[in-house]
């Protein structure tokens, strides 16, 4: 069994002992990191939007009473 392969990139001719050379290697988890900021951001945003959304309804609940 080869230990080397080519990069598992599209395109990439590049032989490695890994799934990807260490540049696509690099690229790759900046993708992934970028992916899991972004999933955070829109955590943090929902719960902002839910911590208004409260905030509005008690107002509007005190208001009325």
């Amino acid at each position: 069994m080869p230990m080397l392969h080519g990069c598992a990139f599209p395109g990439c001719s590049t032989f490695t002992l890994s799934t990807y050379c260490v540049e696509h290697e690099l690229l790759v988890r900046a993708h992934k990191e970028a992916e899991r900021a972004l999933a955070v951001d829109h955590a943090l945003a929902a719960d902002a939007a839910l911590s208004a959304d409260a905030a509005l309804t008690a107002a509007a609940t005190d208001a009325a009473a």
